[in-house]
């Protein structure tokens, strides 16, 4: 019993957003690996498009915004995956795919790269086109339709602000998706095996994206020296040193806020187990005196009972003694008056006899 409950305990949870929108037979690890899968092709597509556009032009407006880009969008899926509730996570990545779609399009960078412009018009709508696929695969088609009707107006509404340095996100209004009477916090976290393959797989992602990223960082540096050493070599320098700075604090905290995470989900486990066994523990306690008082009362209608059938069987044996010695007294005295009548006819006889 102590095992099966332990195993309840540990078994993963889905949070809330998935638990209410995914298909059922959508496991949270599932859902997941294909966040993380779909984030770093975001990141690998974009790069991919901006090769192209820096290899296709020679302006250096065009080079500064495509390397801002290629910066930006690796940073940004890779976050958006990174929530704690896959679905949560998808529908993030599907908001920045849209937004993403939207500024190169309509928005404030339709006219960024030029005459390539359809690169990166052509990637965002791909990107864009394979999380919704993604979505659907892991929603019902009514739901689906429901949930895409909504992020497209959310998408609508939020637009990228600037040079990409200001994108709303979703996660304040994810929990409007979800209905009133089924909205919850995070379940309880999943065992600790779970949290640290999550774990994990993070850190696999950003080791393997923090060469290219660093990469792309000197790349900037390398563009804004070169192309702006003219105007203000020192000032770009230090800004970009500046950038550099600022990416590997936000690769710490990042690595020290998924430590935070394990070692919360670590305590958390720790105390659902020490939980289970005093509940256990209480339970049995009480199974225990439960049969205490259920044998005590056994024992007392034993008892009950063999002194009642004790009691029956004195007074039977003390009925039949008296009635023996009823019938005994009753022979003994008839035999005397027989006796005393027998001696009385002799003694007549003898009387009658002397006459």
């Amino acid at each position: 019993m102590v095992v099966a409950f332990l195993g309840c305990s540990t078994t993963p949870s889905k949070p809330s957003l998935m638990a209410n929108m995914a298909q059922q037979d959508v496991t949270v690890a599932q859902l997941r690996a294909k966040d993380y899968e779909y984030a770093a092709r975001f990141g690998q597509l974009v790069s991919t498009s901006v090769l192209d556009i820096v290899e296709a032009s020679d302006q250096l407006e065009v080079f500064d915004y495509a390397y801002q880009w290629q910066m930006w969008a690796a940073a940004q899926a890779r976050a958006a995956s990174f929530d704690r509730d896959p679905f949560a996570g998808m529908l993030e990545l599907w908001t920045l795919a849209g937004q993403q779609h939207a500024h190169f399009t309509e928005g404030g960078g339709k006219d960024a790269f030029g005459g390539q412009q359809a690169i990166a018009i052509h990637t965002t709508e791909r990107l864009e086109r394979e999380i919704r696929e993604l979505a659907s695969g892991v929603m019902e088609p009514a739901a689906f339709e429901t949930l895409s009707t909504k992020v497209d107006a959310w998408i609508d509404g939020h637009p990228i602000e600037g040079r990409l340095f200001v994108r709303p996100t979703a996660r304040a209004d994810l929990a409007a998706l979800v209905p009133a009477e089924k909205q919850g916090g995070l379940q309880a976290v999943g065992s600790i095996e779970d949290t640290f393959r999550d774990l994990n797989d993070r850190l696999a992602i950003l080791t393997a994206q923090m060469p290219s990223e660093a990469r792309w960082q000197v790349e900037y540096v390398t563009n804004s020296l070169f192309e702006e050493r003219l105007e203000a070599p020192v000032d770009e320098l230090v800004v970009t040193m500046e950038n550099i700075n600022g990416f590997l604090d936000q690769f710490e905290g990042t690595v020290d806020g998924q430590v935070s995470t394990l070692l919360r989900a670590v305590e958390g486990e720790r105390i659902a187990v020490f939980e289970a066994i005093a509940e256990e523990r209480a339970m049995v306690l009480t199974a225990i005196e439960q049969e205490r008082v259920s044998v005590m009362d056994k024992l007392d209608s034993q008892l009950l009972t063999a002194t009642a059938k004790l009691n029956d069987v004195g007074k039977g044996l003390i009925d039949h003694f008296f009635v023996r010695l009823i019938e005994v007294l009753a022979v003994v005295g008839v035999a005397t008056i027989l006796t005393v009548l027998l001696v009385l006819v002799v003694l007549r006889k003898r009387r009658s006899s002397d006459d």
